[in-house]
C-alpha cells in the first residue's frame, strides 16, 4: 500500500497541480530500479468531463517496455446480473451453454478496490523474450509475426515464470486485468458495450505495435493496448491459481460466431482451454513505498 493519495483515483490525479504530479512521478522514478526513466505521458480525455489528462509513463530501458500508471479505484469485479442477461441475449442457445460456464460472476460487491500499480502498455514482445529466456522450439505458438513492428509471443507457464524471475515483474492479479479492461465504465467488452464492428475489431485485436497511430487507436482509457492478446493472470487468495484473460486476437478474424465472447471483460479461461496451454505476458509492478 502506498501513501500517495493523488494516484488513488483518476479524480484525485486530475485535481492535483501540475507541479505536484511532476513531484510524484519523480519520486516514483527514484524508487524504481535504475533502468527506468520517465517517458512521454499518455494523453486521454476524462470519461467524466472530457478534459485532457496526462497518464504518467515509465520506460524500462533494459526490457524496452513502457508502463503506464494505473490509478486506483473501485469497480464491479465479475458479471452482475444485468451483464449476464445481456450476454445471454446476444448468444445462440448452444453458444450460451458453453460461454456461461466461463463467465466470472460477481459476488454482488460493487466496491472491489484496486490499489494503483504499473502495467505495461503492450504485451511482452517476442524479441524481448528471446533475448532473456530460453524459448522451447517444441511448442507450436500463434504466429503474430509482422513487418510492421514488434509483436508479442505466447509462452507456457515455465517460460513465463523464468522471465518474471529474471526481470522482477509480476503477472497482473485477475481483478487488476478486469479493472483495466472495464476502463472506468464497467464495460461488457474490452471495447465497450456492444459486439464490435469489423473496423473496431481491427483496432482491438491489433497484434503488431510499430505504428503510433494504430497503437493509440488500440489503447483504452488507461492507455493499455492489446487486451485481446491472451494474458496470464493470478487469482487472489488462491495459491498458484493462474488463469487466462483475453485471447480473441489469436482467433481473429473470427471464424465462428461465438469467438467474439473472448472480448468479454468477465470471461475467465482455464489454462487447459488454451492451445498448448500458452498465453502472452502482461507486465506489472507495485508502486514503491515513498
Amino acid at each position: 500500500m502506498n501513501n500517495i493519495t493523488e494516484i488513488n483515483s483518476l479524480e484525485n490525479w486530475q485535481s492535483a497541480s501540475r507541479e505536484r504530479r511532476g513531484d510524484i512521478c519523480n519520486s516514483i522514478i527514484e524508487k524504481l530500479p535504475g533502468r527506468f526513466k520517465l517517458a512521454k505521458p499518455y494523453l486521454l480525455k476524462s470519461p467524466s468531463n472530457g478534459k485532457e489528462i496526462e497518464i504518467p509513463c515509465f520506460y524500462d530501458e533494459l526490457y524496452e517496455t513502457p508502463l503506464n500508471l494505473i490509478f486506483g479505484g473501485d469497480f464491479i469485479y465479475g458479471a452482475c446480473s444485468q451483464h449476464i442477461e445481456s450476454i445471454r441475449n446476444i448468444c445462440e442457445p448452444n453458444d450460451w451453454s458453453m460461454i456461461s460456464q466461463l463467465i466470472h460472476q460477481s459476488d454482488g460487491n460493487e466496491n472491489t478496490h484496486i490499489n494503483p500499480f504499473l502495467m505495461s502498455r503492450f504485451p511482452v514482445y517476442e524479441w524481448v523474450l528471446e533475448e532473456n529466456i530460453n524459448l522451447s522450439n517444441d511448442l507450436e505458438r500463434p504466429d503474430f509475426y509482422s513487418e510492421d513492428g514488434p509483436f508479442p509471443a505466447y509462452v507456457n507457464l515455465q517460460e513465463a515464470t523464468s522471465f518474471m524471475e529474471k526481470s522482477g515483474y509480476r503477472m497482473p492479479w485477475d481483478s487488476e486485468w478486469e479493472y483495466v479492461s472495464k476502463e472506468f465504465k464497467n464495460n461488457l467488452f474490452t471495447c465497450g458495450e456492444e459486439i464490435p464492428s469489423r473496423d473496431l475489431s481491427d483496432d482491438i485485436c491489433l497484434t503488431q505495435f510499430g505504428d503510433s497511430g494504430l497503437n493509440y487507436a488500440a489503447s483504452n482509457n488507461f492507455g493499455i493496448a492489446g487486451l485481446a492478446i491472451a494474458a496470464f493472470t493470478r487469482i487472489k487468495g488462491a495459491k498458484d491459481d493462474i488463469i487466462v484473460r483475453g485471447g480473441a486476437a489469436g482467433f481473429y478474424p473470427f471464424q465462428h460466431p461465438s469467438q467474439w465472447a473472448m472480448l468479454l471483460t468477465e470471461l475467465q479461461l482455464p489454462i487447459k482451454n488454451m492451445p498448448g496451454q500458452l498465453a502472452g505476458l502482461r507486465l506489472c509492478l507495485d508502486i514503491p513505498e515513498l
